[in-house]
């Protein structure tokens, strides 16, 4: 789903777009994976994906200062990325649903929230 035509200047200047900051993050942390192509219930998920993961909710503006995830702010990707409404519904009750709290660092907490909003919704990343 990411955009690979997309030049790495430009996705790290201009990120316009989730899929757009998610293809920057990758490169940032140094994830040469697909997460999309990853099963979260996978006990080796590795530690870049998870933090990649982090990374992009981080640019999205999703972590609250003490480390937990914003909600609201959480909402604002689907209606960006989501185009069948019957899964943006799933996906946003989701969001309502998942826990939020803070774990031991923010790519654990990212993972976490994500792995549960891909469980809840069904195909948050396929």
């Amino acid at each position: 789903m990411a955009q690979s035509h997309i030049t790495e200047f430009s996705a790290m200047v201009f990120p316009q777009t989730f899929y757009e900051i998610a293809e920057a993050c990758n490169k940032e942390i140094g994830f040469h994976g697909e997460i999309q192509k990853l099963h979260f219930n996978d006990p080796n998920f590795p530690k870049e994906a998870k933090c990649s993961l982090a990374c992009a909710l981080d640019k999205k503006g999703v972590f609250k200062a003490d480390g937990t995830i914003d909600r609201e702010k959480e909402k604002a990707i689907p209606e960006e990325i989501v185009k069948d409404e019957e899964l943006k519904k799933k996906y946003l009750k989701a969001i309502e649903e998942c826990d939020t709290s803070a774990k031991a660092n923010k790519c654990e907490t990212a993972f976490e929230f994500v792995k549960c909003l891909d469980t809840k919704a069904g195909v948050i990343l396929r």
